[in-house]
């Protein structure tokens, strides 16, 4: 029981001694020196309640359930069918139920979308403890438990996160800032001081890209299919990734694309090898970035390239060993990532030599996957109707913004398959 209600109990008590008292016809001494010693009871165990109050009140607050909204729209995100989409607009329907109100909050906080609707990022997770397949198209069978933030569970597969690109959520127009001079610092004597070094600074500003996916179905997959809401969360979340990938590796800055490695490191960033792959020419390069980059580690260094690339490495044995040169580049330190979205191969010349880039990155924290509010799924089941089918359009709008490009990447061109 609490303190407060135990006073309380005894205060009713003292009054209802004191209206005893009060009741009688002939009031003696001892009454009137009883109801003197109860009435001054009465009023320290008034001063002892407000104590108590304002104490229980205090611990209350301390204890309070926490506001679990955030969390609880985390989990109806996580639920977001893509297919009740689908077959909603496809029967000619409004939105209903979760997906109708997971739409309206997104609208609120990113505002309406120009067509279609909103959809969270959680709709298009593959992983195992995210939605990932109903047995009818019906929403919120299965619980889900995320252990990640949304955007990093989206790009976990991607090169470009496993190369050290971040993702963010941002508004309006953000600004980069970048030291680039004054950041040197001093050894200084008991009462001796340095005189403050002019900081120079730059800054890069994100601007919407716009990147846009197109997918068809066919009204017969959308009644038949059991597996829809699994084919539709990979097909529009590889596509995106892709996209992404694409950019951040050779996005060119031209045609609305976002500027990326390739067309970034110029100069003394980038060199030609002009020869096969191996690992002293690897070891070379990520040498200087350690050194530029001021890292201690070679873990810190990331290497991106072809899948060409880890087959010329594996080929590349030592003589009289069966140690490749891959062997030597792990056993260093390194995990390099390959995938075909940061080079192509590109095609034999007369000996035979097919030439691909490989990039060198300095840890996380330099470059950004800006990414404006959620994505918007458009569903058109009329202009493809002749065929049968539906069309399906996604816009996602996001810019690329890397920093540090004089000390923290390296472009190593024409590495050579043989």
């Amino acid at each position: 029981m609490l303190n407060s209600q135990e006073i309380d109990i005894a205060q009713s008590k003292r009054r209802e001694k004191m209206a005893g008292i009060n009741a009688k016809d002939d009031i003696d001494e001892n009454d009137t020196a009883e109801l003197k010693k109860t009435a001054k009871e009465y009023e320290g165990a008034e001063v002892q309640k407000r104590a108590a109050l304002l104490i229980e009140g205090h611990e209350r607050s301390k204890i309070a359930v926490p506001d679990k909204a955030a969390e609880d729209f985390g989990r109806e995100c996580r639920n977001f069918s893509l297919s009740n989409v689908v077959a909603s607009f496809e029967g000619g329907k409004l939105l209903s139920g979760r997906e109708a109100e997971v739409s309206v909050e997104l609208e609120k906080r990113y505002g309406p979308a120009a067509q279609g609707v909103r959809f969270p990022w959680e709709a298009l997770e593959t992983r195992a403890d995210a939605v990932s397949t109903t047995t009818n198209a019906v929403a919120g069978n299965l619980a889900s438990r995320p252990t990640m933030k949304t955007l990093e569970r989206f790009f976990e597969a991607s090169a470009a996160q496993r190369f050290g690109v971040q993702t963010l959520q941002v508004e309006g127009k953000p600004s980069f800032p970048e030291i680039t001079s004054g950041t040197g610092a001093h050894w200084v004597g008991e009462g001796i001081g340095a005189d403050a070094e002019a900081i120079g600074t730059t800054s890069k500003s994100a601007s919407i890209k716009t990147v846009m996916a197109r997918y068809l179905l066919s009204r017969q997959a959308v009644r038949e299919n059991s597996a829809l809401e699994m084919l539709l969360r990979r097909d529009l979340g590889e596509v995106l990734r892709e996209a992404v990938d694409l950019a951040v590796f050779q996005g060119t800055g031209a045609d609305d694309q976002p500027a990326g490695l390739n067309t970034l490191l110029t100069g003394g960033r980038t060199a030609a090898l002009t020869a096969k792959a191996s690992f002293s020419a690897l070891l070379l390069r990520a040498v200087e970035i350690m050194e530029t980059a001021k890292l201690s580690d070679p873990s810190q260094v990331r290497i991106a390239g072809a899948p060409i690339l880890m087959q010329t490495l594996m080929d590349s044995l030592l003589t009289g060993t069966a140690v490749s040169e891959f062997d030597r580049l792990k056993s260093a330190g390194f995990a390099p990532v390959f995938s075909s979205q940061v080079s192509a191969r590109g095609a034999r010349d007369g000996t035979g030599k097919g030439a691909s880039t490989v990039y060198f990155g300095a840890g996380e924290s330099n470059a950004f996957v800006a990414l404006w509010g959620s994505p918007e799924l458009v569903v058109d089941p009329y202009s493809e109707s002749k065929s049968g089918k539906i069309s399906l359009t996604m816009f996602t709008f996001l810019d690329l913004i890397i920093q540090r490009t004089n000390t923290h990447f390296f472009k190593l061109s024409a590495v050579q398959d043989r």
